[in-house]
C-alpha cells in the first residue's frame, strides 16, 4: 500500500542505524510542521510493534508570537488524539541571542536540544527523536560547502549521535508532505521557512532551485549520495583515529591530555588533523568555536624549537615542549607569592602548597641523599635574610660547578623547562642574590667547603 511505503522506509533507517530496541522510551520533538508530525506518527504505529513508550516535546522559541501560540495548541490536540503525554515549554530565544551575541538559529538550536535533554533525563528516555530529514542533509552540505568545510562537515547530519536519533533522515520533504496528505495530519507551517535572510531558507528557496534549473535536475539526489558516502569514509577515519590516538596519548586527566608530538608530526597531514579535532573535542567537549585556523596553529608548533605555545577559543592552550604537545584546559594564573624563610623553622608557601624546612646543623651529613627539592649551604657565606618567590627579569646566578654567571632564562631553555612552568617555580633569594632554583641547582657561590662551620639545610615539600 502506499501509504505503508514511508513506513517501511523508516523503519528500515532505524534497523540500518539501530536506533531503537524493544522497550525504548523516546522523547520526541515535535514542532507541529510536517517533518515531526510525521514522525510522531510513524512512531505512534511502531509503538505496538516495538513497545515503545513515547513522549512528546514542544518548544516555543519566543519567535513569532501569535503564529507561535497557535503551534502549540495544535500539537495539544494532535498529541492528545494520538495518546502521547505532551510537555510544554516557553523560552524567549531572541533575548537570549541578543545577551550572547548569537544569531536566531545557533541559540535556537542550543535552546531546543537543552530542554529535549533534560525532559529525557526526567522521564528517563533513552532516546531522543528528531524530525530531520534528507532534504535537511542536503541543505546542510551546502551550508558547510559555501562555508568551507571537509569531510566531518560535508558528510552532514549524522543519523545517531548519543541519544538522538534521526528515523527520517533518509526520507525526502516531499515524501513526507505526502504521507501527510494521505493521512489528513494537517501540520502547521512555520512563516519563518519563508524568510530568505536566514542561510538555510535562502539555499532551500533560491540556491538548490537555481542548480536544479540551470545545472542538475536531481542535484538534490546527488548531492544526498555525496553526503552518504562521506558519512561512510567518515566513520571508518573516525574509528582509524581512535586507534592513532591511542598509541600516542602519553596522560591524560579532566583537564590535560599529553601527547607524543613526534609521532603525532609524522602521521599524514590528514590524520594529523583529525587527532588534533579529536582530542580537542574530548577536551573541551565540543568544538564550537574551533575553525580550520586553530587547527594550523597547532600544526605550526611542530617548527618550534624548545617550547612554545598558543591559545585557543574555550580557555584551552596548547603547548609545543620539546617532544610532547601538551593540550589543557582552562586558565592557569599563579597568585605572585613571596616568604622570608625561618631560618631554623618552617615557612608554608600557600600559593604553591610547599612548606620549606630549614634547620642548621654543625656539621655535613655523612652522605648526601640524590633529592632535587632539599639542598644543603654554607650559612655564612648568605649575606642576609633569605625569602621565597617567582625569577625576575634578568636575574643571574652560578649553577652550581661553574664560574661564570649565567642568566636563568638561559638556564630554563638548557634544562628545557617549559617556558608556562618557569613563573611557578620558587627560587630561594637573599639580597637580590639567586641562592637555589629549587629543584634544579644551588649557587656555586654558597656551596659547602671543608672551612663550612655552620651548615644551612633546606628541604622544601609538598602538603596538598
Amino acid at each position: 500500500m502506499a501509504e505503508d511505503y514511508l513506513l517501511h522506509k523508516v523503519e528500515s533507517t532505524i534497523h540500518q542505524f539501530n536506533m531503537l530496541s524493544k522497550d525504548s522510551r523516546i522523547v520526541v520533538g515535535v514542532s507541529g510542521g510536517p517533518d515531526s508530525t510525521a514522525l510522531l506518527h510513524l512512531l505512534c504505529r511502531l509503538r505496538k510493534k516495538y513497545n515503545l513508550t513515547l513522549f512528546a516535546a514542544h518548544l516555543n522559541h519566543g519567535i513569532r508570537a501569535i503564529e507561535a501560540k497557535e503551534d502549540e495548541k495544535w500539537v495539544k490536540v494532535f498529541t492528545r488524539e494520538l495518546e502521547v503525554p505532551l510537555t510544554v515549554d516557553v523560552m524567549d530565544v531572541p533575548v537570549l541571542a541578543k545577551e550572547k551575541g548569537a544569531s536566531l538559529e545557533t541559540v535556537a538550536r542550543e535552546v531546543r536540544y537543552n530542554f529535549l535533554e533534560h525532559l529525557a533525563s526526567k522521564v528517563q528516555a533513552d532516546k531522543i527523536a528528531v524530525g530531520h530529514t534528507a532534504s535537511d542533509q542536503v541543505e546542510t552540505v551546502l551550508m558547510r560547502l559555501i562555508r568551507g568545510s571537509g569531510i566531518d562537515g560535508l558528510s552532514g547530519i549524522a543519523p545517531v549521535r548519543g541519544k538522538v536519533i534521526r528515523p527520517l533522515i533518509r526520507t525526502f520533504r516531499w515524501e513526507i508532505e505526502k504521507y501527510c496528505q494521505i493521512y489528513n495530519l494537517s501540520p502547521r507551517k512555520d512563516s519563518s521557512n519563508e524568510d530568505a535572510q536566514f542561510l538555510r531558507n535562502k539555499i532551500r528557496l533560491e540556491l538548490i532551485p537555481y542548480l536544479c534549473t540551470h545545472y542538475n535536475p536531481r542535484v538534490v539526489e546527488a548531492l544526498y549520495r555525496s553526503a552518504d558516502l562521506l558519512e561512510v569514509d567518515k566513520d571508518f577515519l573516525d574509528k582509524f583515529t581512535q586507534k592513532i590516538e591511542r598509541k600516542i596519548i602519553k596522560k591524560k586527566t579532566g583537564r590535560e591530555i599529553v601527547v607524543n608530538g613526534r609521532t603525532l608530526f609524522k602521521l599524514h597531514l590528514c590524520l594529523q588533523r583529525r587527532v588534533i579535532r579529536q582530542i580537542l573535542e574530548k577536551l573541551k567537549g565540543d568544538l564550537e568555536g574551533i575553525e580550520y585556523s586553530h587547527i594550523e596553529q597547532i600544526l605550526n608548533l611542530k617548527e618550534a624549537e624548545g617550547s612554545k605555545l598558543t591559545y585557543l577559543p574555550g580557555k584551552l592552550t596548547v603547548l609545543r615542549q620539546y617532544d610532547e604537545l601538551i593540550l589543557k584546559k582552562g586558565e592557569e594564573k599563579l597568585s605572585a607569592f613571596f616568604s622570608y624563610l625561618n631560618v631554623p623553622g618552617e615557612t608554608k608557601v600557600p600559593e604553591l602548597t610547599m612548606i620549606f624546612k630549614a634547620k642548621i646543623l654543625s656539621k655535613p651529613p655523612a652522605r648526601f641523599l640524590k633529592n632535587s627539592h632539599q639542598a644543603f649551604f654554607d650559612l655564612d657565606k648568605i649575606p642576609g635574610s633569605l625569602y621565597v618567590c617567582p625569577r625576575r627579569e634578568g636575574d643571574k646566578f652560578v649553577p652550581l660547578g661553574m664560574k661564570e654567571k649565567k642568566k636563568i632564562k638561559d638556564f630554563f631553555i638548557d634544562m628545557k623547562v617549559p617556558r608556562f612552568e618557569r613563573d611557578k617555580i620558587p627560587i630561594l633569594f637573599s639580597e637580590g642574590e639567586i641562592v637555589w632554583i629549587v629543584g634544579y641547582r644551588i649557587d656555586d657561590r654558597f656551596k659547602l667547603s671543608e672551612d663550612s662551620k655552620k651548615i644551612l639545610h633546606v628541604k622544601a615539600t609538598s602538603y596538598a
